[in-house]
């Protein structure tokens, strides 16, 4: 059996960092999710040595956990946001306003606000019409904000479609022939103060030649910018992206990105060589979102129905596109394995379900693009518990209450200590918001 990081085999049952997984399922019910804090460290701890501490904003749109937030402030890296909502949350988990950037491609008057008020250190424009809507809530306001705009660079990454950021028909940012008309009107004052440039390329990005791509593509486009525009770029805000091997085993379906290992190290040393060639003195600043989380939970499920059609073997369980939304929107690959009998081969193919009145509520691809089937041990029964492994990014954020069913709990492992991090939610919260 191929497991991840931390997960192990202890009397036949899975178990992460330690912890008996079946043990938290049966005290905690089904679906939950199960957090390594340990894990979260170690992987800030990597970044943070490979780009220097105050260089890293961790881009809380992949969990912004309350208790997840603090453990990584803790850690004495910044945090980048995508929304007013966001920047609440990490100010309420200890973060200083001056150590967050925010990020979006439609900023409303509000957002903006917001940011100006409490003095972040950056807001990433998207648009000449977000500077000009920015200028006015500064004039309004008073005061002075530093800005950058996001560039695409026009590099594909070779990812998945959906996590493409930087391509021509892509909605971020502004293009390279459109810099140097923006950092002009940028430099008009009225408060707003260009210190740099942001230009993340993609998400789950599966070679490292991609971010030199991207980041050569900008910065000498920023330096061209810089000479005529007769200012100096203070910062290079390469954005995030770093992978996490989502795939345990060869699956000839499965395309590069679900394999990729890259060493951030590498990323840091190849991109800081080019971002000198072009902004000697820039300060570079990275993002990562998922390479923090992403491989710091499992997701434990139940079986609830076993059946069999057409010669496949269905098993049903208690987790849908209501928990792993990526699973069934991206049809995105995670890896299972049974917590229940962990010790066992698991060579039985199954076709699994989630519990949803949806059609498209299977961890399969109609287009061919993701195996059909999971393999398990044999003869898998109702009252089983699996373990979908690596969902710690983009999964709490994208939960709902679809087909009534209350968001699930989660918790945190710390050393032997379990800590509730989100309650399950109770009947009352799915109408606690309804008015009648």
């Amino acid at each position: 059996m191929h497991y991840g990081d931390g997960l192990s085999v202890e009397g036949g049952r899975l178990h992460f960092y330690g912890v008996d997984l079946v043990g938290l399922a049966d005290g905690y019910g089904t679906p939950l999710f199960v957090f390594s804090e340990e894990r979260i460290r170690r992987n800030v701890e990597d970044v943070a040595d490979a780009f220097g501490r105050e260089n890293v904003f961790y881009a809380c749109k992949a969990n912004s956990n309350l208790a997840i937030l603090r453990i990584i402030r803790g850690l004495g890296v910044n945090v980048e946001v995508t929304s007013d909502g966001e920047l609440f949350k990490a100010l309420k988990a200890g973060f200083r306003p001056e150590q967050v950037v925010f990020n979006g491609v439609a900023k409303t008057v509000g957002e903006l606000r917001m940011a100006v008020e409490y003095g972040v250190h950056c807001v990433n424009l998207d648009s000449l019409y977000e500077l000009r809507r920015l200028r006015d809530v500064v004039r309004d306001f008073g005061g002075e904000v530093n800005v950058a705009f996001r560039v695409a660079s026009g590099v594909l990454a070779g990812t998945h479609v959906g996590f493409e950021t930087a391509t021509p028909s892509s909605k971020f940012g502004i293009t390279l022939d459109e810099m140097e008309e923006a950092y002009r009107e940028a430099f008009k004052g009225d408060g707003v103060n260009p210190i740099g440039v942001h230009c993340h390329v993609a998400s789950q990005v599966p070679r490292v030649e991609v971010f030199e791509e991207g980041v050569r593509r900008v910065s000498r486009e920023a330096r061209r910018v810089e000479r005529k525009v007769g200012f100096e770029m203070l910062e290079f805000n390469m954005g995030g992206g770093f992978p996490i091997p989502y795939a345990k085993m060869p699956v000839k379906e499965l395309p590069e990105y679900f394999y990729a290992q890259l060493d951030v190290h590498e990323v840091a040393l190849r991109v800081k060589r080019v971002v000198r060639e072009n902004l000697e003195n820039a300060r570079l600043i990275v993002e990562p979102g998922r390479r923090i989380v992403g491989d710091a939970a499992v997701l434990l499920t139940q079986v609830q129905n076993v059946k069999e059609r057409n010669g496949e073997k269905w098993l049903l369980i208690d987790s849908g596109f209501n928990v792993l939304l990526d699973a069934f929107s991206y049809k995105w690959y995670f890896h299972i394995v049974s917590a229940s009998r962990a010790g066992e081969e698991h060579r039985e193919p199954y076709v699994i379900g989630g519990p949803l009145c949806d059609g498209g509520d299977a961890l399969l691809d109609p287009q061919g693009a993701l195996p059909r089937y999971r393999l398990l041990p044999h003869g898998v029964k109702p009252g089983e518990y699996l373990a979908i492994l690596d969902v710690g990014a983009y999964t709490l954020e994208q939960m709902s209450q679809y087909n009534g069913r209350p968001r699930p709990a989660a918790v945190l492992l710390s050393g032997s200590n379990v800590k509730l991090i989100r309650r399950r939610e109770t009947f009352d919260d799915l109408i606690r918001n309804d008015m009648v």
